[in-house]
């Protein structure tokens, strides 16, 4: 960035006004529909957004009977045995009945009916701290059993072990009760894959990880990443034309045979949740940029970040270029736009053909160059209060110099001896 050509009194820039930006992507799901992400849900015909963390109803009534129902059962043995078979038998009734009641009230009020079962195998992912309630819960969610209360009821009343095991587990719709407590307290899970996807790759890049961890080969990977069609909210805005941006790096657990689109909604759900507790709607407020936009900018500042404490500041640096009308010349969308990495870019370089060129170019981008991490989606919507317009990276790469004057800049980039 900030190379010579860019003086203030050089050629004129072609330069977006930070008040021109297209409207948020519009509401509505495509129909037809996945399988919820945990934790992520959507309204029945409309596209996936953050999920709103709703209270689920107060069972602590039932719950409380269930517990007296299962410490009269665990007393009984105990009792003794006396000649009248009067009072044993009205015990016994009474407990049927009791037992009668609870069940028509919790199979009344939360029952489901099966309408909300999922279509085919659903997955269910246990993680170290689940209890036998947390995973009923997801496996309500995944559409396995229609009522997770119902199933936390039959588990205890059975006297069942409840200790369920860490893992990815797949169920059929309907699948008997004693059966998903066995498979979950044996620790039957399906075989897994484990694939790293680094911060900062571009989707080409992605696609090459993720073959090499996989059988899903690169080119089928990145035919099913160029589509936008998995009913996220975030992928509508029309300048959306691929998923770049949106593969969230992180680590994964696939199970094997595992396809390349259900590998893309993945990383585009995990993405989803990730930027659940970001102010994303307030981007558009305060720094007058759509979701797709603050990406972009993201993407730039994962690229040009030489470590985690300076991306505020490169953010700073860009939005402060923008406001001037200055060329945001970001040596990233150049090599983003020749598509193969240079140590050093030439002149010749800066003149590509590109809407990528942001030497040549106005405003931003077309869209992100890469897949940005959490802290610098953070530092693209908080940036940095500083009045730099300049930066280049010291000698040893480990951090950029910053300055808002030019001649500053030309000599801290000749005595950095670039």
């Amino acid at each position: 960035m900030g190379r010579a050509p860019d003086h203030p009194h050089g050629r004129r820039w072609r330069l977006q006004k930070g008040g021109q930006k297209e409207g948020a992507a519009p509401a509505g799901r495509p129909p037809g529909g996945s399988p919820h992400t945990a934790g992520v849900s959507g309204e029945e015909g409309g596209p996936l957004r953050r999920y709103d963390k709703s209270k689920r109803e107060d069972r602590a009534e039932l719950e409380a009977r269930l517990d007296a129902l299962r410490s009269a059962k665990g007393q009984k043995g105990r009792r003794k045995r006396r000649s009248n078979w009067g009072p044993t038998v009205l015990g016994v009734l009474l407990l049927a009945g009791a037992l009668g009641a609870v069940y028509l009230i919790y199979t009344s009020a939360f029952a489901g009916g099966g309408d909300d079962e999922a279509e085919g195998p659903a997955q269910v992912e246990v993680v170290k701290g689940d209890t036998l309630s947390t995973v009923a819960t997801k496996l309500e969610r995944a559409g396995v059993i229609s009522s997770a209360f119902v199933f936390k009821v039959e588990a205890r009343v059975d006297g069942r072990d409840t200790t369920v095991k860490t893992g990815r587990y797949t169920f059929q719709p309907g699948a008997d009760a004693d059966e998903i407590l066995s498979k979950l307290t044996a620790g039957e899970a399906v075989p897994t894959i484990a694939v790293t996807v680094p911060e900062g790759l571009t989707l080409s890049e992605t696609a090459r990880t993720v073959a090499e961890g996989t059988d899903i080969s690169a080119g089928k990977f990145e035919a099913a990443a160029r589509r936008t069609d998995y009913g996220y909210a975030f992928l509508q805005d029309s300048r959306a034309q691929t998923t770049e941006g949106y593969l969230f790096p992180r680590r994964y657990d696939f199970e094997k045979g595992v396809t390349a689109p259900q590998v893309v909604d993945r990383l585009l759900g995990q993405y989803l949740l990730e930027t659940e507790g970001l102010d994303i709607a307030g981007a558009r407020e305060r720094l007058g940029l759509t979701e797709h936009e603050l990406v972009t900018v993201a993407s730039m500042i994962e690229k040009e970040a030489a470590n985690a404490e300076e991306r505020p500041v490169i953010a700073s640096v860009i939005y402060n270029r923008i406001r001037k009308d200055m060329p945001l010349q970001i040596d990233a969308t150049i090599q983003y736009a020749l598509k193969r990495p240079k140590e050093n870019l030439s002149y010749s370089d800066l003149e590509i053909e590109s809407p990528y060129n942001t030497y040549e170019n106005e405003g931003l981008p077309p869209g992100p160059i890469c897949s940005p991490s959490l802290q610098s989606l953070r530092a693209a919507l908080e940036p940095a209060q500083t009045n730099h317009l300049y930066y280049v990276l010291k000698a040893g790469g480990e951090e950029h110099f910053f300055t808002n004057d030019y001649d500053e800049f030309l000599r801290a980039k000749e005595g950095a001896g670039r």
